[in-house]
């Protein structure tokens, strides 16, 4: 991947890091390193030592949890300006999720040292860090509370509706075997699940694209069991 990278720039634009001025955010720039990730290689895999935070400047990563099977559970997708990592860099224990790349990706990578002394000497750092931690402890809330007391239909009829729309298009971002999965669903429940929309009438599906043809009736299956 081509890309020249301009780390200060991008971290200005990242949340957790709003918190910092130039002259704070410098160091980080100045000695994080730049990881390069091919599609469908891993940027780090379940059980590897954890040793700082991840920010996406560009491609999309794919947090999951691996089963011996082969299956997998994802949990998350970050794209540019998101960072991830924070867990097993604050615990000091090794990765429990694997990250990989959806496609190809540019990664910074800022050692636990950095962001450590950041902490120490920035309480708004620490204050954005910690709004960053609680937003993804109520997104996994939120996924736990779906899969346990939503029906499929529901669950996919929240996640067309969260998804952006141009007028009444929208789209799948990555593949329907992932999306799938972070719904905890199986691919051919989304099938099923597509096409009996497809045959009422609410939406038309042509690959990952997805036209709406009846949004309150879509709305209404939010609370359909």
């Amino acid at each position: 991947m081509a890309y020249k990278l301009n780390v200060d720039a991008l971290l200005a634009h990242v949340p957790i890091f709003v918190g910092l001025d130039a002259s704070r955010r410098a160091p980080m720039a100045q000695t994080c390193r730049e990881l390069h990730v091919a599609k469908h290689r891993f940027a780090f895999r379940r059980g590897d030592a954890a040793g700082g935070l991840y920010v996406v400047a560009a491609g999309h990563i794919k947090l999951s949890i691996p089963s011996p099977g082969g299956n997998e559970k994802v949990l998350d997708f970050f794209g540019p300006g998101q960072a991830f990592g924070e867990s097993g860099m604050f615990l000091d224990r090794p990765y429990m999720v694997d990250a990989q790349a959806l496609e190809d990706s540019l990664l910074v990578c800022i050692d636990r040292q950095d962001i450590y002394a950041a902490l120490e000497q920035n309480p708004s750092f620490s204050r954005y860090m910690l709004m960053n931690l609680a937003r993804r402890m109520d997104s996994l809330v939120q996924d736990i509370e779906a899969v346990n007391l939503q029906s499929a239909a529901q669950r996919l009829a929240c996640y067309l509706l969260r998804q952006p729309r141009e007028g009444n298009c929208t789209r799948f971002p990555f593949s329907k075997s992932v999306v799938a999965s972070k719904l905890g669903l199986s691919p051919e429940t989304l099938s099923r699940l597509l096409h009996q929309l497809s045959s009422a009438g609410l939406i038309s599906v042509r690959g990952r694209a997805v036209t709406i043809h009846q949004l309150e009736a879509l709305r209404l299956q939010q609370f359909v069991n």
